[in-house]
């Protein structure tokens, strides 16, 4: 944590604050789960970022490994990122005891982890954004000590725990329609035969690591196959969709679920074979076959790049 040096004249822990310096770090923001944004450096508002960010990078890994008598070193079995933690020191300040109370308690009240899984946010100058879920785990229980607090100010090293290791980056969308000449956009060269579509395409995954797509498909269609033909998984939907429905297929883990029409359980119909196969970092050759369409179908696909720095 930042031990600051005091103007002379200042007696740490008296009244003002310690001298607080521009931090050159993009913009970073707390959104909790309710729903409440807040920048972590707004000098306005009577705190700021300081020196000594950590976990913004590379995260930790687990190896799996195995000894084997008689033989020299040891065979890796497996990697597994782990989850991160983000260290994050804030000074809290203001002119006035009650200003800086005041300013204290409305950012530490955004910090309940019983609120659920909040956001972190780092936003770049040109726009651009990572995202990572997080929740509070310590840092903010009070060091009143010489160096780290005073009437008017205090510093804490607030630490978020992470469950993902990845940063998000913005969503992708992507559409796959049957159009009234018989191709299937954006997918060339396409061919609709006897109601069928068959359409291959190459996806593109900017993140270092899997990402796992939310598929929805809006009918009519008799069956649909959608295949990574790059790792060569798929899954398919055995039940007909009729012109109204619509059909999402979530990839994502610990999440994995098909729903019609945002109530009926579909899992049963899909087949036992399918695997909910993630997109590989690059690209990704992916084929669609829908049986029994017409010009009103359309394929959607979601997804979020996972990065393994902010």
């Amino acid at each position: 944590m930042a031990i600051f040096v005091p103007p002379s004249g200042i007696t740490p822990g008296g009244t003002n604050p310690p001298p607080i310096g521009p931090l050159e770090v993009p913009s970073l923001a707390w959104t909790d789960a309710q729903g409440r944004v807040t920048l972590l450096s707004d000098r306005e508002s009577g705190w700021i970022l300081q020196p000594g960010i950590r976990g913004l990078d590379m995260p930790g890994y687990d190896r799996y490994t195995n000894a084997s008598p008689g033989i020299d070193g040891e065979a890796l079995l497996g990697v597994r990122a782990q989850p991160r933690e983000v260290f994050l020191p804030v000074v809290f300040f203001d002119t006035s005891r009650a200003g800086f109370l005041a300013n204290k308690r409305f950012f530490v009240r955004t910090l309940n982890p019983k609120l659920g899984l909040g956001t972190l946010t780092l936003t770049e100058s040109d726009g651009s954004f990572r995202t990572i879920e997080a929740s509070y785990v310590s840092g903010a229980e009070g060091d009143f000590g010489r160096d780290t607090s005073g009437l008017h100010w205090q510093t804490v090293g607030l630490t978020f725990s992470c469950p993902s290791p990845y940063w998000l980056g913005a969503s992708v969308h992507q559409e796959y329609a049957a159009g009234a000449t018989g191709n299937f956009f954006p997918v060339l060269p396409v061919k609709v035969r006897d109601s069928q579509v068959l359409g291959n395409t190459t996806i593109d995954n900017p993140g270092d690591a899997m990402s796992f797509p939310v598929w929805t498909i809006h009918g009519p269609a008799t069956s649909a196959v959608i295949t990574n033909t790059t790792t060569g998984l798929s899954f398919s939907v055995t039940a007909s969709l009729g012109s109204s429905d619509v059909l999402v297929v979530d990839t994502r883990e610990r999440v994995q679920a098909a729903v019609l029409n945002g109530t009926t359980n579909w899992w049963p119909n899909l087949a036992t074979d399918s695997d909910l196969w993630g997109l590989e970092p690059g690209e990704n050759d992916v084929s669609l076959t829908l049986v029994g369409t017409d010009g009103n179908t359309v394929v959607q696909l979601d997804y979020q790049p996972r990065f393994l720095t902010a």
